[in-house]
């Protein structure tokens, strides 16, 4: 008898915390359809600013990523002369 209460107080308590979720699923596809469409109607010029962005500074982000590659590198070759 205890034991089935407590199942039915486990299952009344899940129930009551879980209702909320389908209000936060409904925001969420409610964000994501706001998120989408912006996206989609400023998809040019955002193609547009990015490229632009990326050719302008191609060369010193290249040294940066170069860089830290070597960096990255010398630390593997080190700890393998240790070893």
């Amino acid at each position: 008898m205890i034991k089935r209460l407590g199942i039915i107080l486990f299952i009344v308590f899940a129930c009551l915390c879980s209702c909320g979720e389908y209000e936060a699923l409904e925001i969420d596809k409610l964000a994501k359809k706001t998120a989408d469409s912006l996206y989609r109607s400023h998809r040019d010029s955002l193609t547009k600013h990015f490229n632009t962005t990326c050719d302008i500074n191609r060369d010193s982000i290249f040294q940066v990523y170069f860089d830290s590659l070597r960096r990255v590198e010398a630390e593997k070759i080190k700890r393998l002369i240790e070893k």
